[in-house]
């Protein structure tokens, strides 16, 4: 059930494609929870979650001005959210792929919060992938990626066929992006600042 405060979405939305900021303060304070939530079940972490929340009120009142064609705006803000999940998954996933294409160390970053924080995330995340894997495809993968083995190098070393390799690969790779999709289900401080 809706506050009273938040009576009529379309009017409110109208008034903040307008520019109104009470209204909306008001539609930001009714989602800010349902939201926060929606996206913590994607990601599984707290502070990526109230920034993704964040950054997509900054994104409605940057664009407040399109805000008037939208019939459904919870479907709406609830895609965008999604979407802001997905992508700050892949960004997580692409940072922690660059890191080890640059063969970098964990205790190199300790002098950057940040970064530390998202590799350690990411790579967490992405043991929890592989520990899904069954025991064939965990082995493919660990020569593959932590050895480095080409697909040849790894059927001679298992006894199969590079075909069977490249498969197995697929799928690893396939049950990882799944599952990093499924941990989805997931503004800064001066924004924070400023709708409190």
């Amino acid at each position: 059930m809706k506050p009273a405060g938040l009576h009529n979405e379309l009017d409110l939305i109208r008034l903040v494609a307008q520019g109104n900021e009470q209204a909306f303060r008001k539609v930001f304070d009714y989602y800010r929870k349902k939201l926060y939530n929606y996206a913590f079940r994607i990601t599984d972490k707290e502070g990526l979650s109230e920034e993704i929340v964040m950054d997509a009120f900054l994104k409605i009142w940057i664009n407040r001005a399109g805000l008037s064609g939208i019939h459904r705006f919870d479907s709406y803000l609830y895609t965008l959210v999604r979407n802001q999940a997905f992508n700050a998954i892949k960004r997580i996933a692409h940072e922690a792929a660059i890191i080890k294409e640059l063969g970098l160390s964990n205790t190199e970053y300790q002098d950057c919060t940040k970064e530390t924080i998202i590799y350690n995330d990411s790579k967490r995340v992405l043991d929890q992938a592989v520990d899904r894997l069954s025991p064939q495809q965990k082995l493919v993968y660990s020569l593959c990626h932590t050895e480095g083995l080409k697909y040849e190098e790894v059927a001679s070393r298992l006894n199969i066929s590079r075909f069977t390799v490249k498969t197995h690969m697929q799928q690893v790779l396939r049950s990882i992006r799944v599952y990093f999709i499924s941990r989805t289900d997931v503004l800064m401080l001066i924004f924070l600042f400023l709708f409190r």
